[in-house]
């Protein structure tokens, strides 16, 4: 063996050595370092033995490192000091004290029952862990006591109790408009009561009424969609801009009118009220038509009689004007309406008669047809026989009802059979069974024939005279007979 490889040997040798020393030393510090943490964990968990993990709470108060006794002595302190201050509506409060509900602290075992959950040698785990806690922590007061403080409060007294009112629509007379609701302080008993106690037991420093909802609130608000919707609906209906035109004179309908035709049904909509309208159309019926009323008129003689009967005029249709009305209300529409007319005049002024009309006199057994004021036919004519009980109608103004050609008049006797049958070429009736028609039989007209030899009711004319005006009339036009 040579020398160098002996160099070698002794070289590898020492180094080993050399590492077993490295490794000897290295496992002692790990030794030492492992009781170390060992020593300082066990440390940490004897200290938390009687005492609560760092960053610990209980009901609110810090209890990092404190122990149970020190707790509860702070507590037990508290307890004897505490006050509960009851805020109120208007910055008002109220403030109850210990000493008037008799406030001790009750020992009930809850923080040492705390502390053994808490298992100190498990300290490790706490460091991520919610050491947040509620407990009990038991106060004993006096139960009558208590009630007689609440039931003592001012806020509570009727007497100091405004009640809540809930927003509502008025009528200012030209609109409607919402009134805000009175939020008052009433307080409701059994809420307050419960939200006084609670405070109590949870040892809170101040309780609001408000913000626990003891007080009565209004049911509807001024920001109600249900009122802003009803108040707009109203105002909508009650705003339209409607007049009713006869032709001579005009009716508003005013807002009050629409207020008192206006109903709500069940379901709380608002609608016109039909049968309420239509009186309103029949009451103005009374001021407008006209129809059968007393006029008077100038004769072709010049004279002026009074004429009190007769069914001419104008007459209001009341269903239809009613029905265009509730229409036009339904709609929503402002506008003027022109009413519907079951019967018309020519004109509304005056007479009503407007130069077309057909004039007849008894006692001078004659009739004129004037047509837009122009005298189209003058004739004698024979009227109905007074003497007999068929005088012609007289002293006031029918409209001509219909016209028909040819036509057979029929008389019946009262017991409904055939009193007559007569054949004639023209027919304008003016007054039930009694009009103008021609007889060709008759070659006689005017005079006194009528007191002998009359009609029976009707009014008998020349051939030539009533065709003249069968040509020319409408059926409506005025038969004035006096």
């Amino acid at each position: 063996m040579s020398k160098k490889t002996n160099e070698k040997k002794k070289t590898e040798k020492k180094n080993k050595g050399k590492s077993k020393v490295v490794k000897r030393i290295l496992l002692a510090l790990l030794i030492v370092l492992l009781l170390a943490v060992v020593g300082i964990y066990c440390a940490v968990g004897y200290y938390y033995q009687d005492k609560f993990y760092s960053g610990t709470t209980i009901n609110g108060y810090d209890c990092s490192e404190k122990s149970v006794d020190y707790i509860k002595e702070i507590i037990k302190k508290e307890a004897e000091t505490y006050s509960l201050t009851i805020k109120e509506k208007e910055d008002k409060q109220d403030v109850i004290q210990a000493a008037d509900i008799k406030l001790t602290y009750k020992d009930d075992g809850e923080l040492e029952k705390l502390m053994e959950d808490q298992n100190a040698w498990l300290w490790i785990f706490s460091l991520t862990k919610d050491k947040n806690y509620e407990v009990s922590l038991d106060n004993s007061y006096d139960e009558a006591s208590l009630d007689t403080v609440i039931s003592s409060l001012a806020c509570l007294k009727p007497e100091n109790m405004t009640a809540p009112q809930d927003a509502y629509l008025e009528d200012t007379g030209e609109a409607y408009q919402i009134v805000p609701e009175v939020e008052g302080n009433t307080l409701d008993q059994e809420k307050t009561v419960k939200a006084i106690k609670d405070a109590v037991n949870g040892r809170k420093g101040e309780v609001s009424l408000e913000e626990s909802g003891c007080y009565q609130a209004p049911a509807v608000r001024q920001d109600d969609p249900g009122l802003t919707q009803e108040r707009d609906k109203l105002n909508a209906l009650t705003t339209m801009q409607i007049v009713l035109d006869f032709g001579h004179g005009q009716e508003t309908i005013t807002r009050d009118l629409l207020k008192s035709w206006l109903k709500k049904d069940d379901a709380g909509n608002y609608y016109f009220d039909e049968p309420t309208v239509k009186q309103y159309i029949i009451d103005l019926s009374a001021v407008y038509n006209t129809k059968g009323k007393a006029r008077d008129f100038v004769t072709t003689g010049g004279s002026t009689v009074h004429l009190t009967g007769g069914d001419y005029g104008w007459q209001l249709w009341q269903d239809k004007t009613t029905e265009s009305l509730m229409n036009t209300l339904n709609a929503g529409e402002s506008t003027t309406l022109e009413v519907t007319w079951l019967y018309k005049a020519q004109k509304h002024d005056g007479n009503e008669i407007d130069g077309t009309y057909v004039e007849i006199s008894i006692s001078q057994q004659h009739m004129w047809f004037y047509k837009n004021g122009s005298l189209i036919v003058d004739t004698p004519v024979v009227t109905g026989n007074p003497n007999t009980g068929h005088a012609t109608p007289a002293g006031g103004v029918w409209n001509l009802k219909d016209k028909k050609s040819p036509f057979t008049l029929v008389g019946k006797k009262p017991d409904g059979s055939i009193d007559y049958e007569e054949p004639v070429n023209y027919w304008l009736p003016f007054n039930g069974g009694v009009g103008i028609h021609d007889l060709v039989k008759r070659d006689a007209f005017g005079g006194d024939i009528y007191l002998s030899n009359g009609s029976h009711g009707c009014v008998n004319t020349p051939i030539d005279a009533v065709q003249m005006i069968y040509n020319n009339i409408e059926v409506n036009t005025p038969i004035v007979v006096y």
